[in-house]
């Protein structure tokens, strides 16, 4: 079950799958998927599980089927390093959906360092953010400066929390974190890392349980 929210009056929507929908805009938000990670791995010698680009493809196309989207925004760290094949296979499925009138933008992030000739015969829009009219600023990263009343959703650090369950048990869990007027995104990428954020007076988090995202 997604968590409905408001910033500055627009309606998102937090889903479990680690993205989030704009319906005002038809906009999916999708941050750190960090394609091509695996490859890079076993090419540089480190023993992962062989890469299926094609399973992570199938999650985005699983949204796009459920929901009304006119644009899907890359938040940075779209592709983990450089070039190897996974990224011609996520090429061509940028320009078969494209065909389906579905516009792709990515506001670059740290690990997106393919050279533009990479970009070249592709239908998506590089660019370093998104600003909507309700004083909504999308990039990879927190902008410093921002007018008081501004609010960025970022994604770059992949944040967790850690659920505490008795028995000295816990659970670490991927989540959203509002802080600050700062709205950071989990790692859409399955292979990532938690970066644990700590519950206080001045934030919230909205930790994905299953299939439902919860404020905590």
């Amino acid at each position: 079950m997604a968590k409905r929210i408001e910033l500055n009056g627009l309606e998102l929507f937090l889903l479990p799958q680690k993205v989030i929908y704009i319906p005002k805009y038809k906009k999916l938000i999708i941050s750190d998927w960090h394609l091509g990670k695996l490859s890079h791995f076993r090419k540089e010698g480190i023993f992962v599980p062989s890469p299926a680009i094609e399973e992570e493809l199938e999650r985005l196309n699983l949204l796009i089927n459920e929901l009304d989207i006119n644009e899907i925004v890359f938040l940075g760290d779209l592709f983990h390093s450089k070039w190897n094949a996974d990224w011609e296979k996520f090429k061509s499925y940028i320009n078969h959906i494209s065909k389906q009138a579905i516009k792709c933008t990515l506001t670059k992030g740290n690990h997106d360092i393919l050279s533009d000739n990479h970009f070249y015969n592709m239908e998506i829009n590089v660019i370093k953010e998104i600003v909507l009219s309700e004083g909504i600023v999308l990039s990879h990263e927190p902008i410093i400066g921002l007018p008081q009343y501004m609010y960025n959703i970022v994604g770059h650090i992949h944040p967790g929390c850690s659920i505490e369950v008795g028995a000295r048990q816990s659970f670490k869990l991927p989540c959203f974190f509002l802080q600050d007027k700062v709205l950071t995104m989990p790692a859409f990428g399955k292979f990532t890392g938690l970066y644990l954020v700590k519950k206080t007076v001045n934030n919230t988090i909205y930790a994905i349980v299953n299939d439902s995202v919860i404020a905590i």
